[in-house]
């Protein structure tokens, strides 16, 4: 019996450092999409920013470009349901507007058309104006995580 009983001890014991575990590769996995996001905006912002330069130097043109595909890669990481929790437009226009914006727009600028270019920032105006709206609230529950 006592074999029994310190085999139920051993798995309670299993059991409960589990729950903990998986509650903290929650907390991990969320950290690191709360990075994705933020930092995917802050790239691509600090990118425009950079092109929006009327006298911009090649070297500083490649790294502006640069800076937006990261910023790209890493917003193809943000996961919707993750976004969801703060806004239930979140991940739907984060998707529609800012991710198709910009690709759009670094495939425009990659292949020389205009058209495509404005097709980008048309769709990254809408993000705009639709985290012009939701950033503060958003804002605030990502930092109470």
């Amino acid at each position: 019996m006592s074999l029994l009983r310190h085999f139920c001890w051993v798995w309670l014991a299993v059991f409960a450092l589990s729950a903990c575990t998986g509650s903290d590769d929650e907390k991990t996995g969320s950290e690191t999409q709360k990075y994705y996001f933020l930092e995917s905006l802050a790239m691509v912002e600090n990118a425009g920013r950079s092109l929006q330069k009327s006298d911009l130097s090649v070297p500083e043109l490649q790294t502006a470009l640069s800076t937006m595909d990261e910023g790209l890669k890493l917003a193809f990481q943000v996961e919707a349901k993750f976004l969801d929790q703060f806004d239930p437009r979140l991940s739907k226009n984060y998707q529609r507007y800012f991710v198709k914006g910009v690709e759009s727009y670094r495939l425009g600028i990659e292949a020389g058309d205009s058209e495509e270019q404005q097709q980008g920032l048309k769709l990254l105006s809408q993000w705009a104006a639709f985290w012009l709206e939701a950033q503060q609230p958003v804002n605030a529950k990502l930092q109470s995580q």
